[in-house]
C-alpha cells in the first residue's frame, strides 16, 4: 500500500461491530472509497445508505458503496476482491457474537463460563479461514485486518500460510484503558500518556475487575513524554483499576475506535505507536508501528521479540488454549474442554482448522439448545439487546 494514498477499503460483515466501524469510517477524512459487504443484501444496503447520509448531514462527503458478499461462497468472494481492488480489507464476520452468553440467566451463564473463551474458537475461526482461502485464490496482496479472536485464530492460520496482516482490538483496547487509568493517577492529560503493552486476549477477562488473583503474563511500561513513569502511575494496579463498561452491542464503539485509528495510520502514513493482536500471525498482542504502509512490530525497551512471543504463548492457557501445533491444530486445556462437555454435551479436545465449520455448527446448536432449556429465545433476546443501551454492565 502506498503511504499517504487514500486507500480503498472493503469492510466485510455488517453486524454490530462492522456497522459501528462503517459509521466511524464515513466520518473519517483522508480515506478512499469504502465498500461495505454483507450476505444480507437488504440490510447491508440500508446500513450503507444510513452511514452515507448521516455523514453528509454532519458535513462530510464519503464515498460509500455496498456489495452483497457471502464468505460461504469463496469463488464469489475472490471475484469481488478482484473486481473492487481494495487496498485494505477488514473482516468482522464471525459465526456467533462473543457476548451471547450474557443473554442467559446468571446461573446458566456462570456455569457456561467455567469454560474459558478459547473453547469458542470454531465459531470465530471458520469464516476467517474461508476469507483467507478466497484471498489466496484472488492473489490479493493488500492489508488484511480481522476482528474475530485473532490472538489464536490468526496463529492457527499462520501455520497454514494463511495469516492475515494482523488482528484488531484486544490488546489496543487494554492499552486504552491503561492510558486512561494512568492519566487519572498522574493527574495528566491522557494525550501525554503512552502505554507500551504486550498482552494476550486472555488479559481482558481478569483485568480492570478490581478482583485479586493472578493475571496472565504481560509486559507493561507507561511513559509521560520520554520518561518511564510505570511505577509512579501505579504499575500492575493500573490493570486492576475497575472499569465498568456495557456488555453487548454498545461495547463495539471501543473496538471500532481502535480499528479506525489503525486504518487512519495506514492511510496517512503517520507512524504513531499503536497496538494490535497477531501481527505476522504471532500469538497475543504487541506494540506496532506503520512503516512504508506496512505493519511492523515496534521495538520494546526491555523486552526482546523472542521473549514477547514467549510471554503471549504462556498466556494461551489463561484463555483455555493449551497450545497451537505446527499443523494449525489447536489443543484446548482439559479443564475447559471438560466444562463445556458437562454444560453443553459438546466434546472438544483438539480442533483442526479443516474441522472448524462442522464443529462450529455443532457448538452453536448445543448452545441454542442450552439457552432454550433455560427459557431464553436467543433470536428474540439478541434483537432486544441490540435495541437496548447495551445490556448489563460488567
Amino acid at each position: 500500500m502506498t503511504p499517504g494514498a487514500a486507500p480503498k477499503i472493503l469492510l466485510i460483515g455488517l453486524g454490530d461491530l462492522g456497522t459501528t466501524v462503517l459509521e466511524l469510517l464515513a466520518r473519517e477524512p483522508g480515506l478512499g472509497p469504502v465498500v461495505a459487504a454483507s450476505r444480507n443484501a437488504v440490510r447491508g444496503e440500508l446500513r450503507a445508505n444510513l452511514a452515507r447520509l448521516g455523514a453528509i448531514a454532519q458535513g462530510y462527503a464519503p464515498s460509500i458503496g455496498f456489495t452483497p458478499l457471502d464468505l460461504d461462497q469463496p469463488d464469489a468472494v475472490a471475484e469481488a476482491v478482484r473486481r473492487e481492488h481494495p487496498e485494505i480489507i477488514l473482516s468482522t464476520a464471525t459465526r456467533q457474537t462473543w457476548w451471547l452468553d450474557g443473554l442467559l440467566p446468571p446461573k446458566q451463564a456462570s456455569r457456561l463460563r467455567k469454560a474459558r473463551f478459547g473453547v469458542w474458537l470454531p465459531v470465530h475461526l471458520t469464516l476467517t479461514l474461508k476469507l483467507m482461502q478466497a484471498l489466496r485464490a484472488a492473489d490479493y496482496r493488500g492489508i488484511t485486518l480481522t476482528a474475530p479472536y485473532p490472538d489464536v485464530v490468526n496463529v492457527a492460520l499462520g501455520k497454514l500460510g494463511l495469516a492475515p496482516t494482523c488482528g484488531v482490538g484486544n490488546v489496543d483496547e487494554i492499552a486504552a484503558k491503561v492510558r486512561f487509568a494512568a492519566a487519572e493517577s498522574l493527574h495528566q492529560p491522557v494525550e501525554r500518556v503512552q502505554a507500551v503493552l504486550v498482552a494476550h486476549h486472555a488479559l481482558h477477562a481478569p483485568a480492570f475487575e478490581g478482583a485479586p488473583g493472578p493475571l496472565p503474563p504481560y509486559f507493561l511500561r507507561v511513559y509521560l513524554g520520554n520518561e518511564d513513569v510505570t511505577e509512579a502511575a501505579g504499575g500492575e494496579q493500573l490493570l486492576r483499576t475497575p472499569c465498568r463498561l456495557p456488555l453487548g452491542p454498545a461495547s463495539c464503539f471501543l473496538t471500532a475506535g481502535s480499528i479506525v485509528r489503525l486504518i487512519r495510520a495506514l492511510a496517512t502514513g503517520e507512524q504513531p505507536l499503536l497496538h494490535a493482536p497477531a501481527p505476522e500471525g504471532l500469538p497475543g498482542g504487541y506494540p506496532i508501528v506503520i512503516r512504508g504502509g506496512e505493519i511492523r512490530l515496534a521495538r520494546i525497551p526491555g523486552l526482546s521479540r523472542e521473549d514477547a512471543i514467549a510471554l503471549n504463548e504462556a498466556s494461551h492457557p489463561f484463555d483455555g488454549i493449551e497450545r497451537v501445533e505446527q499443523d494449525g491444530s489447536v489443543v484446548f486445556c482439559p479443564e475447559d474442554a471438560a466444562a463445556l462437555r458437562r454444560v453443553l454435551g459438546y466434546n472438544v479436545q483438539r480442533l483442526k482448522p479443516a474441522e472448524a465449520e462442522d464443529r462450529a455448527q455443532e457448538l452453536m446448536a448445543k448452545f441454542g439448545e442450552f439457552a432454550r432449556k433455560a427459557g431464553i429465545d436467543l433470536d428474540r433476546a439478541w434483537r432486544a439487546a441490540r435495541l437496548s443501551s447495551g445490556g448489563r454492565e460488567v
